[in-house]
């Protein structure tokens, strides 16, 4: 037979067959197994990258699943938050209209108190007036009175009787003494 190169180690051999690739059994071996070694890195890189193919995908999935879950917890406050906010709106509205509403009274009264004050003043000067007058006319009356009391007590003193208990205390209760009171002539 012809002689043949190695296909491992590259030396030329003898084959005893001729199918014989190898120039001994530790040729063969190493070549099987780094074959071998081969075909299962491929298969465990297909298998890696299918791996890693099937967790990107699920975490992929995952992350569509937890963002679809931010979406809607997210709307679902958002929505929360408007409704808070419509009703929070809607009660400062009414709060508001309710405030309007005793303004516009407290105008109304404001104008109705406005127009009563020229009358008031007119009512005040007039009852100023009237207690001038009174004052007026009651220091004519005591002025009266106390000639009349002087009289009466010259009266008395004259025709020698003495003021009764009463007028005695009017007398006192009016502060009048009896060497006060001067009578006209």
């Amino acid at each position: 037979m012809d002689t043949k190169i190695c296909a491992e180690c590259g030396t030329s051999f003898d084959p005893r067959r001729g199918t014989q690739r190898y120039c001994s059994p530790t040729c063969s071996h190493r070549h099987r197994d780094r074959e071998w070694q081969k075909r299962n890195r491929a298969k465990s890189r297909q298998m890696l990258q299918s791996q890693l193919k099937d967790s990107a995908a699920a975490g992929r999935m995952r992350l569509e699943n937890t963002q679809e879950k931010c979406r809607r917890q997210l709307a679902a406050a958002d929505a929360h938050a408007r409704q808070r906010l419509e009703a929070e709106a809607a009660q400062h509205e009414r709060e508001t209209e309710k405030l309007r509403t005793r303004l516009r009274d407290l105008a109304t009264i404001n104008v109705d108190i406005a127009c009563e004050i020229p009358e008031l003043k007119a009512q005040v000067t007039e009852l100023q007036l009237e207690n001038a007058r009174l004052l007026h006319s009651q220091g004519a009356d005591i002025k009266e009175l106390m000639q009349i009391a002087g009289r009466l007590f010259e009266l008395s003193a004259r025709l020698g009787l003495p003021l009764d208990k009463a007028t005695r205390e009017i007398f006192a209760r009016r502060g009048w003494r009896t060497n006060t009171l001067v009578p006209d002539q």
